[in-house]
C-alpha cells in the first residue's frame, strides 16, 4: 500500500459477519479520518458471488459524524442491476437510519419507499419517508411510535394525490363521492399525570371512508371505525372517573357524540365488617348528539324508481339531548356450608333526559335504522319509517332490577391419568351448576320515546331465569402447570312473558365447546338455538391444528340464521354472551352459512405448500380460494401461486429476504 503518512491505500477486500458480508475493489484512508471505498457492495448472501448486493461506485464515510454517502448505486440480483440511485446519503448511528424499500404490488405497481428512522433513546422512533408509485402516484408519511412508561405517543400521518382512488361508480365509492386527495392524520398520546391521574387523546381524521381499508388494512380488520376522543381519569381505590369528549370528526362515520360526559364509578366494596353487603355504581352525565353518516348520494338515486318511495326510503335524522344517569347495585353474597353461594341483588337506575320525542319509535324501527345505515349495503331498500321528534320535553325514568343467582362448585380428587399423547399426568373434573333470575319491571318512561344513544336508553321489562352449567375437565403435568383440557358450557332461558316475535315462552339455548388436548391442537363449537322460535340462530364449530414449524391446518364452519335478536340482558349481573348478538339494543342478523379452511403443508425443510379456500353454501359459489408454494433459496424466500376472489383471477408471485422479511418484492397481476 502507499505509506504515505497522510494516507493509507489498501487493496480489495472482503469482510464477514453472522449477518452481513461487504466488500470492494479497494480505496483509501485519508489524513481526517474519512474512508472512500471504492466499488463497494453489501450482501447478506454469504455466497462468493452473492445472489443479491447494493454496490455503489464510490462509498465516502466520515467516522467522527458517523454519515456516509454513496454515488452511483444500484441494487442488483447477480449483476443484474434493478434499481438505481444517482447518490445516496445514510448514517452508521444507532439513532438514525435509512429505508429502502423497493417492490411490486398489484396494486401499487412498482414502488419505492425512501426515508429516514430517528432513534428516540431506548424509547421509540420517528419514521419520515416517501413512497413513488407507478399506479398510485407520490406519497408522503410519517410515523413515530413512542412509550417511555409515563408517556405514550404514536402517529401516523400518510398523504398522496391517488391516480386511482376508492370508486365503484364513477366520482362515487358507494354512497360517498370518491376523493383523489387522500390521507390520515392519527395522534394517540397518553400521559400517566402522576399516580392517579392519566390524560389519553386520540384522534383519527380520515379522507374518505375507504382510506383504512385501502392502505392501513390491519387497523381496518383490527379496528373497523376509529373512534376520537379525549379522556382525563382517575383510578383511585375506591373511585375511578372520568371527563371524556367523543366529537364526529369524519362525518362518514355514524357516531354517538359526547360533549363532553362525566363518569363516575365506584368498584365493588363492602359495606360493613359484620354483613357481606357488596355496593357497585356507575354515574354519568353530558351532552350527546347521535350523528348518523352524511351520506352525499341519497336513497333516491341508489334505489329502482318502482320501489323507491319517498315517505319511507330517507335516512335516519340527528338527534341530540343532556342526559344525566346514576345506577347503585347491593349485592349479599351468602355462603352456604361448602355447597352454594347465594347472591340476592338489588338494582335502581334514574335517568334524566333534557329532551324527549312524543313520536314512538318501536325497537323493530331502531334495527330499520341501523341497517339502513350500512354503507356497504347503498341499495338496500329497508325503510325508515319513524323519526324522533323534539315534543316530548324533558323526562325522568326511573329502572330497577332484582335478581337471585346461586352458584356452586363441585370438584373432584386429582386421579391418576398418564398420557404422552395429552401431554398430562393427572386429571381432575370440575362442575359449576347455576341459576340467575333476573325481574325488572317496566320502567317509568317508555323507551320507544327517549332518544338512542347506546344501550343506557334501550332498558325494557326482564323477567327470566336463566340455568345453566359449566363443566371443566383440568390436566397437570409432571411440572405441576395445570391447564383446561376441556370445557363445556351450557344456558338456557326461560322468560316470564311471551316472546314478541315467537309467542313462547322459551328464550335461547347456548352452549360453547372447547377441547384444548395438547398446545397444538384446539378445537370448538358454538350453538345458540332460540327454543321459543324453534330455530337454530347461530352454529359454528372449528379446529386448528399445528405448528409455525411443522403442519398447520384450520376449518371452520359458521351458520346464522336471518333474525331479530331477543334481549336477556341484566344491570346488576354478569350473563354469558356465546355469540355478542344478546342485548337491549335489537338488531336484525343476516343469514350465512359459510366454511373455511387453510392448511399449510411443510414439503421438506425449505418447502411449504400453503392452500385455503371459501366456500358460501347459499350463493353455491367458492368465494375464495388460493395456491401458494413458498421455498427458500438460500438468502431469498420466494412465494409464487395463483388465487380466486369471487371469480377474480390474480397471479401471485414474492420475494422475501430471509434476513429482513420486510425488505420484498410484491407482484400481483
Amino acid at each position: 500500500g502507499n505509506l504515505d503518512p497522510q494516507n493509507l491505500d489498501f487493496g480489495p477486500f472482503r469482510l464477514d459477519t453472522d449477518v452481513w458480508h461487504v466488500g470492494g475493489d479497494g480505496g483509501e484512508a485519508l489524513e481526517d479520518g474519512t474512508q472512500k471505498v471504492n466499488q463497494g457492495w453489501l450482501t447478506t448472501c454469504d455466497h462468493e458471488h452473492p445472489h443479491y448486493r447494493l454496490q455503489a461506485k464510490e462509498i465516502i464515510y466520515h467516522p467522527e459524524s458517523k454519515t456516509f454517502s454513496a454515488k452511483h448505486l444500484t441494487a442488483r440480483i447477480g449483476n443484474v442491476p434493478v434499481f438505481y440511485f444517482p447518490w445516496f446519503y445514510g448514517s452508521t448511528d444507532n439513532t438514525e437510519g435509512t429505508i429502502i424499500r423497493p417492490g411490486y404490488s398489484g396494486k401499487r405497481g412498482a414502488y419505492l419507499r425512501l426515508g429516514r428512522v430517528y432513534q428516540h433513546s431506548e424509547n421509540g422512533n420517528s419514521q419520515i419517508f416517501v413512497d413513488g408509485m407507478t399506479k398510485r402516484g407520490l406519497a408522503l408519511g410519517q410515523i413515530t411510535d413512542y412509550n417511555s412508561g409515563s408517556r405514550e405517543v404514536v402517529t401516523s400521518l400518510y398523504g398522496l394525490h391517488d391516480r386511482k382512488p376508492a370508486e365503484t361508480t364513477k366520482g362515487f365509492d358507494r354512497r360517498f363521492k370518491s376523493k383523489e386527495d387522500r390521507f390520515r392524520l392519527k395522534l394517540y398520546w397518553r400521559e400517566q399525570l402522576d399516580e392517579h391521574w392519566a390524560l389519553r387523546i386520540n384522534t383519527d381524521y380520515l379522507s374518505d371512508i375507504s382510506m383504512l381499508d385501502d392502505w392501513f388494512r390491519h387497523d381496518w380488520r383490527h379496528w373497523g371505525q376509529p373512534k376520537s376522543f379525549a379522556a382525563l381519569s382517575y383510578d383511585g381505590k375506591f373511585l375511578h372517573a372520568a371527563l371524556t369528549a367523543r366529537p364526529r370528526i369524519n362525518t362518514f362515520y355514524s357516531v354517538s357524540e359526547k360533549l363532553p360526559e362525566l363518569t363516575i364509578d365506584i368498584p365493588r366494596i363492602s359495606l360493613f365488617d359484620e354483613i357481606p353487603l357488596v355496593y357497585t355504581s356507575h354515574s354519568s352525565a353530558g351532552y350527546y348528539n347521535m350523528k348518523w353518516r352524511n351520506f352525499k348520494r341519497s336513497r333516491e338515486e341508489m334505489l329502482d324508481p318502482f320501489v323507491y318511495d319517498p315517505e319511507i326510503h330517507r335516512d335516519p335524522g340527528d338527534y341530540g339531548a343532556f342526559r344525566a344517569d346514576t345506577l347503585h347495585t347491593v349485592q349479599l353474597p351468602l355462603d352456604l356450608g361448602d355447597i352454594i353461594t347465594l347472591t340476592p341483588r338489588a338494582s335502581i337506575r334514574v335517568t334524566s333526559y333534557s329532551r324527549t320525542s312524543r313520536n314512538r319509535v318501536s325497537e323493530e324501527e331502531l334495527a330499520d335504522w341501523i341497517d339502513a345505515d350500512n354503507p356497504d349495503a347503498p341499495r338496500n331498500a329497508v325503510p325508515v319509517v319513524s323519526r324522533y321528534d323534539k315534543r316530548g320535553g324533558s323526562r325522568t325514568r326511573i329502572a330497577s332490577e332484582l335478581g337471585l343467582e346461586g352458584r356452586s362448585l363441585l370438584l373432584s380428587d386429582w386421579f391418576s391419568f398418564n398420557s404422552q399423547l395429552l401431554e398430562t399426568k393427572e386429571l381432575r373434573h370440575a362442575i359449576e351448576p347455576y341459576f340467575n333470575y333476573t325481574y325488572a319491571p317496566s320502567p317509568s318512561v317508555d323507551r320507544e320515546k327517549l332518544y338512542f344513544f347506546d344501550e343506557t336508553d334501550r332498558l325494557e321489562y326482564q323477567n327470566f331465569l336463566r340455568l345453566g352449567i359449566d363443566q371443566r375437565l383440568l390436566s397437570r403435568n409432571t411440572d405441576g402447570k395445570t391447564r383446561s383440557l376441556l370445557s363445556l358450557e351450557n344456558y338456557i332461558d326461560i322468560h316470564h312473558r311471551e316472546g314478541r316475535e315467537t309467542g313462547r315462552h322459551w328464550g335461547d339455548f347456548g352452549t360453547r365447546l372447547t377441547a384444548c388436548p395438547r398446545e397444538d391442537l384446539r378445537t370448538w363449537a358454538t350453538l345458540l338455538h332460540d327454543i321459543g322460535d324453534g330455530e337454530i340462530q347461530r352454529g359454528e364449530v372449528g379446529i386448528r391444528y399445528g405448528t409455525e414449524d411443522d403442519w398447520q391446518f384450520a376449518l371452520k364452519y359458521v351458520y346464522r340464521n336471518n333474525h331479530l335478536s331477543r334481549s336477556a340482558y341484566s344491570m346488576g349481573s354478569t350473563l354469558s354472551d356465546f355469540t355478542g348478538e344478546s342485548s337491549y339494543i335489537k338488531r336484525h342478523f343476516q343469514s350465512a352459512d359459510t366454511i373455511e379452511a387453510q392448511i399449510n403443508i411443510p414439503l421438506n425443510s425449505i418447502t411449504s405448500l400453503e392452500i385455503a379456500a371459501e366456500y358460501d353454501f347459499e350463493k353455491n359459489n367458492l368465494e375464495e380460494h388460493h395456491y401458494y408454494l413458498t421455498r427458500q433459496i438460500h438468502c431469498w424466500t420466494v412465494m409464487g401461486g395463483v388465487g380466486w376472489d369471487d371469480h377474480d383471477f390474480e397471479v401471485v408471485f414474492m420475494l422475501r429476504l430471509v434476513a429482513f422479511p420486510n425488505v420484498k418484492l410484491d407482484l400481483t397481476l
